[in-house]
């Protein structure tokens, strides 16, 4: 019984230490006054409409290439706050607002992209745990997870940052509205049934 116990944990320490990197490399980055210093590099060739989109993008590749999505936004939250609040502060976007918004925006990009990224990643603890405990083939239950993962992406992408950066906050019912249509229309068209698949 205690073998046993002693083997389940191994399995746990790899997710646990690279959780333990990341965050140590966010510490890191906080001290070294990484925020600063991309804001002042950033600010002259960086729009701040894009900087949602930039930001989903980035913490989406960096959650797939750490496999955490905590240890991403450990790194790049403590970065992106002073960052979009910087940017969003000169007044061209959306007014006196737009460096609320934009900070509002660019944690959320951080957060969705981050957790898109773990998704996607075959080297992700909720992958390998949720594969482990299903008895699923590791590689298959990745492959599976892929199309609706970026599915989820697009329609992000698409249909709430574009509308919201371009028009405002008052685009969040065609965001809203025009993202779950999208995702309907895509199932329906595309979308197989399962139980007709295995019959």
């Amino acid at each position: 019984m205690l073998r046993r116990a002693l083997a389940a944990m191994r399995t746990l320490l790899l997710p646990i230490l690279v959780l333990f990197l990341a965050w140590t490399l966010g510490h890191v980055t906080h001290d070294l006054g990484t925020s600063h210093y991309l804001t002042a590099a950033a600010r002259h060739w960086l729009r701040p409409e894009v900087l949602p989109i930039v930001l989903f993008l980035l913490a989406g590749l960096i959650a797939f290439a750490t496999g955490t999505s905590f240890g991403t936004m450990a790194i790049l939250l403590p970065n992106v706050v002073l960052l979009a609040h910087e940017l969003g502060r000169d007044g061209t976007f959306f007014g006196p607002g737009g460096s609320d918004l934009l900070l509002l925006l660019g944690i959320a990009a951080v957060l969705e992209g981050a957790i898109f990224g773990d998704h996607c990643s075959p080297i992700s603890d909720t992958t390998l745990l949720s594969s482990l405990s299903s008895g699923c083939d590791h590689v298959e239950h990745v492959v599976t997870q892929l199309p609706y993962a970026l599915l989820a992406m697009t329609v992000t992408v698409l249909f709430g940052y574009l509308p919201i950066v371009t028009f405002g906050p008052g685009a969040w019912w065609f965001s809203l509205f025009g993202g779950l249509g999208a995702m309907a229309a895509w199932l329906r068209w595309f979308g197989r049934d399962p139980d007709a698949l295995s019959g």
